[in-house]
């Protein structure tokens, strides 16, 4: 059976004497539905999780008065305890489990009939948190699901291969992905834009967060395609700096929030397949502060090899220190290979030869990530736009050996 971890299902035992060879017991029953009735003969998994390394666990079976009992556990405070089963392709997990005085720790399973009835379910809240950091978006997603039928909801997931309860389309730039309340790192799936979890929905009310990053740019678009019918999304921006232009949502003025004002905007309503649109702008290219010297440094260089070719022009060609210092670089770039050219006298810098500049700025730009003095995500936007202009001036010189 599949195993997984579910968050907060510790168990905690700061009130155990320390050094205590007391052994701690988990127990509890299997119940089905809304009638919460004994169910016999289900699968129980127990995991014990050291930090972030699961240990060798143990499975049980509820009897026929659907309980279950794993003893002598040690009472270890480096040690977690987790319980989940399987019933019906569905995974429930619960916690958390808290022993008592005398050691015993009891938590129920509850289990339901599983179905694809999607018309039972929809959201009743989807709330984006974003907050503006120097050179990313920080994005916290919090949803409520309600199912108001009788049994588990599990759909199809991602390429019809895994099940899912809960599914949505997310920004096409995620970055640094984590999951929160009502899903882990083994439960939730990540694929291209879309999201899934292998959960099931139970019925009842069920919150649902995550948080990500989102890379500055001109123009940042964070829609989402909605797989379950929407009552209220709201947008909360912190920085009023940034703009949300959306054709799905309507600015709703400021609000304040434990101390902090936000930008808001909401919309009502929104189908099953909707997509709502959100761009953010007013954190482009020029806003990260850590680009500023890639942005100064081809300019000054520029200016600099300007001045000195052009004071050169009217030197010897023999005491042409530039021409000369330079003059293997130009070869490579200009002289056909195997021609007369390797041994004479290099031409002076013309004014527009910008492609050592740029590959000497690619190259420092490397160095500079590798020092950590900026983010990937700067040192791909800056490589790429000084790529592609390399690329542009090299596809205008003439070709070495053509005529």
């Amino acid at each position: 059976m599949r195993t997984m971890l579910a968050a907060g299902i510790a168990i905690s035992i700061a009130s155990l004497t320390a050094g205590s060879a007391q052994a701690l017991t988990v127990q509890g029953r299997v119940l089905k539905g809304e009638g919460r009735q004994p169910s016999s003969g289900i699968p129980v998994s127990l995991h014990v999780v050291n930090g972030t390394e699961e240990l060798s666990g143990k499975t049980a079976t509820s009897d026929a008065n659907g309980e279950y009992r794993f003893g002598g556990l040690a009472a270890d405070p480096r040690l977690s305890y987790f319980v989940s089963t399987e019933y019906e392709g569905a995974i429930y997990t619960e916690g958390p489990v808290e022993p008592a005085a005398n050691g015993v720790a009891s938590q129920d399973l509850l289990i339901y009939d599983v179905g694809r009835d999607v018309g039972a379910v929809h959201v009743t809240n989807h709330h984006i948190i974003v907050e503006h950091n120097p050179d990313h978006l920080h994005v916290t997603e919090i949803l409520v699901f309600e199912n108001s039928g009788k049994t588990a909801y599990l759909g199809t997931g991602l390429n019809h291969a895994e099940n899912a309860g809960i599914r949505l389309g997310l920004p096409a730039s995620v970055k640094e992905f984590q999951p929160g309340m009502g899903g882990d790192a083994q439960s939730v799936r990540v694929q291209g834009r879309d999201l899934a979890s292998l959960r099931p929905i139970p019925p009842g009310t069920r919150p649902f967060s995550f948080t990500y990053n989102v890379p500055l740019s001109g123009r940042m678009d964070l829609s989402h395609r909605l797989y379950f019918p929407t009552a209220k999304f709201v947008v909360l921006i912190e920085d009023p700096k940034l703009r949300l232009q959306s054709t799905s949502l309507q600015y709703a003025g400021q609000r304040e929030q434990n101390g902090r004002k936000f930008e808001l905007y909401q919309g009502a309503d929104f189908p099953i397949g909707a997509e709502v649109t959100m761009r953010i702008q007013g954190a482009g290219f020029w806003s990260n502060p850590k680009i500023y010297p890639w942005i100064v440094a081809p300019f000054l260089i520029v200016g600099a090899l300007v001045f000195a070719a052009k004071k050169g022009r009217g030197r010897a060609a023999g005491a042409d220190p530039i021409g000369a210092g330079r003059a293997g670089e130009e070869m490579r770039f200009a002289a056909p290979i195997g021609s007369a050219a390797r041994t004479a006298e290099p031409p002076p810098l013309p004014d527009d030869d910008f492609s050592s500049i740029y590959l000497f700025l690619i190259d420092a730009l490397d160095r500079g990530l590798e020092r950590g003095e900026f983010s990937k995500e700067s040192h791909a936007l800056v490589r790429g736009n000084l790529k592609r202009r390399l690329e542009a001036i090299l596809s205008d010189q003439p070709r070495a050996g053509t005529r």
